[in-house]
């Protein structure tokens, strides 16, 4: 591991690419359990693994409007590929060689392939999978497609998005990135969070994603993860309570999968309004990936 001995700002991407159940599974389950099956998944969020890239304010990567828009702010939600869905954000549930069950994340480019840092290829654009196998290094990640969401509920955002994204792309794809789970400083390698990251908010001088500030905010922990992304992009990461932000998720129009994902979130990681005030910051701060009640401080310089 090495310090960052740099004055930056620091939060900590928990990777690979999300809380990993290490549950047993000797095949992959039929399409028809792939609910079930994340939804035990979601709920796992006590193994996560972690990785620690730093962040730091800058100017370059297309902001959310103001803070609190997005939780006023309606949500595309899709479940494949599709025109005009240039830098939508897919989830997909990978399987490891070894039986492990973790999120993968990637971005959708304009040709409706996808670009992520994948295990044992590393930064990479793939054709996109539904349902599959993966070989890389003599072994084979089972590959499941779950949904894909709009980053930027407003379309100057959007518009900035789509344009920088090839190049953003070809960037970080032909520098051969390996893949990693502990996302180093320097970008010698890369976790699928932390490309995605980058891709989405990129530091203006370094590979540092610059992530927002009511993102930065939210997050209770020193450390976030696929599940924080997620909250933040539907725009349930700011509100403060539980009944609110189920109130916000019954209002939405998304595929039943990513509801149900959502709701186990939701009830897992944020307090509900009627638990005490220093029961609910003791709860939001002991959870791993727990998402924040606004106003949380960020966390300090971390080590890799």
């Amino acid at each position: 591991m090495n310090d960052i001995r740099r004055p930056l700002l620091v939060l900590v991407l928990s990777t690979a690419c999300s809380a990993t159940a290490h549950a047993s599974l000797s095949a992959l389950a039929p399409a028809g359990s792939a609910a079930l099956e994340y939804s035990r998944f979601a709920r796992a969020i006590s193994s996560a693994r972690e990785a620690v890239p730093a962040t730091k304010q800058g100017e370059n990567a297309p902001r959310a409007r103001a803070d609190g828009a997005r939780a006023r702010a309606s949500v595309v939600a899709v479940t494949g590929p599709g025109a005009g869905q240039s830098g939508y954000v897919h989830y997909f549930l990978l399987r490891l060689p070894d039986g492990a069950i973790e999120h993968q994340i990637g971005v959708e480019t304009e040709e409706g392939n996808i670009a992520w840092s994948f295990p044992d290829i590393g930064v990479i654009v793939s054709p996109f999978i539904y349902d599959g196998a993966i070989e890389a290094a003599g072994k084979s990640y089972e590959v499941t497609h779950l949904y894909g969401v709009r980053p930027f509920p407003d379309e100057a955002s959007m518009a900035a998005l789509r344009k920088a994204l090839p190049a953003r792309i070809r960037k970080l794809t032909e520098r051969a990135i390996p893949y990693c789970e502990n996302d180093g400083p320097q970008s010698a390698c890369m976790s699928c969070l932390g490309f995605v990251m980058r891709v989405l908010f990129p530091g203006r001088n370094d590979d540092y994603p610059e992530v927002p500030r009511d993102f930065a905010a939210r997050v209770t922990a020193e450390r976030y993860t696929t599940h924080d992304l997620l909250l933040y992009l539907t725009g349930l990461l700011h509100l403060p309570t539980r009944e609110a932000r189920l109130q916000r998720l019954n209002r939405l129009t998304v595929p039943d999968q990513m509801r149900a994902d959502l709701q186990t979130l939701i009830r897992a990681l944020t307090p509900s309004a009627r638990v005490k005030r220093s029961e609910a910051r003791d709860t939001a701060q002991n959870a791993p990936g727990a998402s924040a009640v606004p106003g949380a401080r960020n966390a300090p310089r971390n080590r890799l």
